[in-house]
């Protein structure tokens, strides 16, 4: 399976950038419950650009993209903004129901659908799993404080456990892809590779 990025600055101008703008949300989210639709179109913006790069590289350079395989940069290009463009859908076939169902709001249902179209269809249900159990960790902890001392909180919003959630995940694609920890034999032999 191809690499998230063909290299450290693609890598980290679309996971930098992306986790910028999260904390950006984030900001907003706790402070209004509000994420500013500029931000999830800011992250859209990048995730275009760079699934177009990153296809139009990487089939360049002889490797398979996701979809139409490798040899063609034109080709790869294209490839790359189909990924885009599948990561969109599946974030909004995801959150759209939670939306309907006013389980999220609808600056939620946009900043995870652009974080989806950064991270592909695979990837960004990754994410939403990490980000429950992100979730789910702080609503202990919260509960845990408030019955030993009835601490006071606001509501947490969505935005930031999805940063901390895109933070792991974009730290585990960043040691996969530079190979900082070698394959265990167990791992090896599953044939666990890039989860696209």
């Amino acid at each position: 399976m191809p690499a998230f990025a063909p290299n450290l600055v693609l890598e980290g101008l679309a996971l930098g950038g992306t986790a910028a703008c999260l904390a950006w949300a984030a900001y907003h989210d706790y402070r209004a419950m509000i994420i500013p639709k500029v931000i999830s179109f800011t992250i859209l913006g990048l995730a275009l650009p760079f699934h177009v790069l990153r296809g139009a590289l990487l089939a360049g350079s002889g490797q398979s993209v996701w979809l139409l395989g490798g040899g063609n940069p034109i080709l790869g290009a294209v490839d790359g903004m189909l990924l885009a463009f599948a990561g969109l859908l599946t974030g909004l076939a995801i959150f759209i129901p939670l939306w309907i169902l006013k389980a999220s709001g609808g600056g939620d249902v946009k900043v995870f659908a652009a974080t989806a179209a950064v991270l592909g269809p695979t990837l960004a249900v990754f994410l939403l799993l990490i980000t429950m159990v992100v979730v789910m960790v702080w609503t202990v902890a919260i509960m845990l404080l408030k019955a030993r001392g009835g601490i006071a909180t606001s509501p947490l919003g969505f935005a930031p456990p999805l940063l901390v959630a895109f933070l792991l995940l974009g730290s585990w694609i960043h040691v996969r892809d530079q190979n900082l920890i070698p394959p265990t034999d167990h791992v090896a032999r599953m044939g666990v590779g890039h989860a696209r």
